[in-house]
């Protein structure tokens, strides 16, 4: 089947999924990998496969095809240039039209949404297009790829952070290239999501030139240390408390509790306190840093 040369996206919002002309991420497509799957290790096959993807798919053919196994009929190349990979039956690429059905999945293929997607999300334009160019020279199959695209882990600080990172580099244009050389912050080894909280209420406007300063880091990994220690010690381990995710209170706070001190279940109120406790601990940080 001869490729359509025009760019169904032209007019569509930048989107971690397809930031530009040159580029796309296919991670998530089809929603299920088997664990520790890399694309990368396999690129002969899985090109072969999207060559043959897009040469037979019918477009008017509206019955259902289930997927089997680890591979995705739909999945192929959008562009006449094979640069940009991603769903077939996409509404984008069908005038509208949401043909994902096809492949039998029920909703998962229209509600799958990674973590860091939903993040990019909450950047201004921007901050986006700061960000952005840390996947400079990426092509598809290096851009989808969490071991090689630095965008993956750096998005897992959270949008406020980095948004007032782009704020403050806003005049040096190819700062963002450099940025994990000149921010030192980000060698730490620490999870981003686990302490994207702690990072959060202890930068600001005033103070985000801390990040490119090594005692920093060392302190703050101390802290984290610290707090991913004492507080787990609070937690009384009920089995029929509710999950943390489920907790009516602040996402990254969550995240910090279930990711970084690893406790699974609490009661709200036991949530709330330990809330406290580690706020009053950031206070204490913050006025220790002036």
């Amino acid at each position: 089947m001869a490729m359509q040369n025009d760019d169904p996206r032209t007019d569509m919002p930048v989107t971690l999924c397809a930031p530009d002309q040159n580029k796309s991420c296919f991670a998530c497509c089809p929603p299920i990998r088997p664990p520790g799957y890399e694309h990368l290790q396999y690129p002969n096959e899985i090109k072969r496969l999207l060559r043959e993807n897009t040469a037979s798919l019918r477009k008017t053919d509206r019955s259902l095809s289930p997927i089997t196994g680890f591979s995705c009929w739909a999945l192929g190349y959008l562009d006449g240039g094979f640069k940009r990979i991603g769903c077939l039956l996409h509404p984008s690429q069908n005038h509208g039209d949401d043909l994902r059905f096809r492949v039998d999945y029920g909703d998962k293929c229209s509600r799958e949404s990674c973590v860091e997607a939903v993040i990019f999300a909450q950047l201004s334009p921007a901050a986006k297009d700061f960000w952005l160019r840390l996947s400079d020279g990426l092509d598809s199959f290096s851009y989808s790829s969490r071991s090689v695209n630095p965008l993956f882990r750096i998005l897992g600080w959270g949008a406020p952070v980095l948004t007032l990172i782009a704020a403050a580099e806003k005049e040096d244009a190819s700062a963002a290239t450099s940025i994990l050389e000149t921010h030192s912050f980000f060698k730490t080894t620490l999870s981003p999501r686990a302490n994207a909280y702690l990072l959060r209420v202890l930068v600001t406007p005033a103070n985000v030139d801390l990040l490119r300063k090594a005692p920093f880091r060392g302190r703050f990994e101390e802290l984290s240390g610290r707090l991913c220690r004492d507080l787990p010690l609070k937690a009384p381990g009920s089995s029929s408390a509710p999950y943390v995710h489920s907790l009516p209170m602040d996402s990254d706070f969550l995240d910090f509790l279930r990711l970084g001190c690893r406790i699974a279940r609490l009661d709200e109120e036991e949530a709330a306190s330990m809330k406290e406790v580690t706020d009053h601990e950031l206070a204490r940080f913050r006025n220790e840093l002036v």
